[in-house]
């Protein structure tokens, strides 16, 4: 197997039609035999993987041997962002997400937060002196943001009692008791345990798909 990177292709239409005449066009000034396509491969969007109106279904229609593979990867992300609506699990990453997001906020709090994890984190894990933003995305990437957050989660915890004793800026002392009031919370702790375990497992799966 050998994969060649062609180029990029701007478009006006993002319709089935549009973009897979696009794709005709493209593929047969490069000299390409479209009558040897025996594949092709998209996300899941309606109007790449629709059955009868999406790019994959009108190249079928000319080239009945182009058969169409839905990305295995994306489809292991959309698995798990589907499984993962429960209400604990949404709260658990909107709160590490809010809590990294208020702690990078300031040169200050930045400060502040890699003294406390020289104190306070030991080993390895002490070299890591800032959390790491939460993938939008790819759920499978949030492995890393995960298990940093819950190894630096005491540096986190000192931190945000600092700084809501902080008499000059009230809204940041309001922000940092409520982050810590909210980091307190057993589900959160538990259901952030649950995520950096299960990541583990499926970052590897994710890695394999992306292989030959």
């Amino acid at each position: 197997m050998h994969e060649e990177f062609f180029c990029f292709v701007p478009v006006s239409s993002t319709t089935g039609k549009d973009l897979a005449s696009t794709i005709f066009t493209q593929l047969s000034q490069l000299g390409l035999n479209l009558e040897r396509m025996h594949g092709q491969g998209y996300d899941g969007a309606r109007n790449m993987s629709g059955k009868y109106r999406g790019v994959q279904a009108r190249v079928k229609e000319l080239y009945p041997l182009a058969m169409y593979t839905h990305c295995c990867n994306h489809v292991l992300n959309l698995v798990i962002s589907t499984s993962s609506q429960l209400p604990v699990i949404r709260n658990a990453m909107a709160t590490i997400s809010d809590i990294r997001v208020f702690l990078s906020r300031s040169a200050q709090r930045v400060s502040i937060f890699q003294g406390n994890v020289e104190s306070e984190v030991s080993g390895s894990a002490s070299s890591r002196q800032k959390l790491k933003p939460i993938c939008v995305t790819r759920w499978v990437e949030r492995y890393d943001s995960i298990i940093i957050f819950v190894t630096l989660l005491p540096a986190v915890v000192s931190t945000l009692e600092e700084l809501q004793q902080e008499n000059k800026k009230v809204e940041v002392a309001t922000k940092a008791a409520t982050s810590l009031n909210s980091v307190h919370k057993c589900t959160i702790l538990i259901a952030a345990l649950i995520m950096q375990h299960t990541s583990g497992i499926i970052l590897p799966v994710s890695k394999l798909l992306q292989k030959k």
